[in-house]
């Protein structure tokens, strides 16, 4: 039985729970897609999501009798958010983790205004920024949080746009030590990264 438009995830479900593959396969062609964006966010290499996609339907192939069909989004994006995670620890416990991790944090200021951050990690982004000496925070939360480029923020401020540059740069190094200096914000980042993405309609 093919996956088809008119399949329906509750049958699709109840095949997985009684042990038909085909259902499983049904499950991945409507999940891959998204969990692999999630999962780009703060994984970069195709392989290693690829590898993490590839356990994470094993793990619900064999806990598939305990699946909760009527929780199993979250379900999935915790398996997720969980790989991730570890994969992110394994890097650091290597002491190779990838910088891209922090600059995605910092990054995802741009998307404020979309409902991505909730009051509890905007506070904990707000301690790291608020360590950053006043122009240089100044610039960064005109560039970052209201979304201004480097020349608005030149003219605002009446400074050279090279100098704009200069304090996102030395900015976004000091909020990544920020970060590195506090490895337990970790799973609050990627719940938020993760979580914001079950709640619009996927299909």
């Amino acid at each position: 039985m093919k996956n088809t438009p008119n399949t329906t995830e509750s049958e699709i479900l109840l095949r997985l729970k009684a042990g038909d593959e085909l259902a499983l396969q049904e499950l991945m062609s409507r999940y891959k897609g998204p969990l692999a964006v999630s999962m780009s966010r703060l994984i970069k290499s195709r392989e290693d999501i690829e590898e993490l996609l590839q356990e994470l339907f094993l793990r619900v192939w064999r806990n598939r009798d305990n699946l909760d069909t009527e929780r199993y989004r979250g379900y999935l994006y915790k398996i997720a958010e969980n790989l991730v995670y570890d994969r992110l620890r394994k890097a650091t416990r290597e002491k190779r983790l990838s910088v891209d991790y922090f600059t995605h944090i910092i990054e995802a200021y741009s998307h404020i205004e979309e409902g991505i951050f909730g009051k509890e990690m905007l506070e904990v982004l707000q301690r790291g920024i608020q360590q950053l000496p006043e122009q240089r925070r100044k610039v960064f939360e005109l560039c970052k949080i209201e979304g201004k480029s480097y020349e608005e923020v030149s003219q605002l401020l009446s400074i050279s746009v090279s100098t704009v540059n200069s304090h996102i740069t030395n900015a976004n190094a000091s909020i990544k030590a920020y970060f590195k200096q506090h490895p337990e914000l970790a799973s609050m980042v990627l719940t938020v990264f993760f979580f914001a993405n079950i709640a619009p309609d996927i299909f």
